[in-house]
């Protein structure tokens, strides 16, 4: 599990014009919850808080939209070393009885990554489009 390889989740649901992010133990306890500017300035102040806050040095950055309005924030993690996955956006089972919000969405976002095996984790290319990989795909997630 990827709970077992990692010492943060990063969970991000993003928007036009913010993105909203969690940084999460393994365990899935919140450690810091913000939201940031969807612009080059603002995925730098990410960085910044996310480094500030990590709780150590294997992190994993699950976003939702990374093809869409999370490709800019995509890039930036990849480019500052963090792995990148592309976060499945929460079905409505999953939401049931928890509300929807952007805070939600993040929080959901580090949820599917620690359930995922972390030796078949779907990570995307560069481009923001995804790379298929054995678990999304044979789950019919692509």
């Amino acid at each position: 599990m990827l709970s077992e390889v990692v010492d943060t989740v990063i969970g991000a649901d993003t928007h036009r014009d913010t993105n909203q992010l969690e940084i999460a133990h393994p365990s899935g306890a919140v450690i810091a919850a913000s939201s940031f500017g969807n612009h080059s300035a603002g995925h730098a102040e990410v960085l910044a808080w996310l480094f500030e806050h990590a709780p150590g040095p294997r992190l994993v950055m699950p976003i939702e939209g990374t093809r869409s309005y999370g490709v800019g924030l995509a890039r930036a993690a990849k480019a500052a070393g963090v792995r990148v996955i592309e976060a499945e956006q929460p079905s409505r089972k999953a939401r049931r009885g928890k509300g929807k919000s952007d805070p939600i969405d993040a929080h959901l976002a580090v949820l599917f990554a620690l359930g995922l095996d972390a030796d078949k984790l779907p990570t995307p290319r560069a481009d923001g489009t995804e790379r298929p990989c054995a678990s999304c795909c044979a789950r019919g997630m692509s």
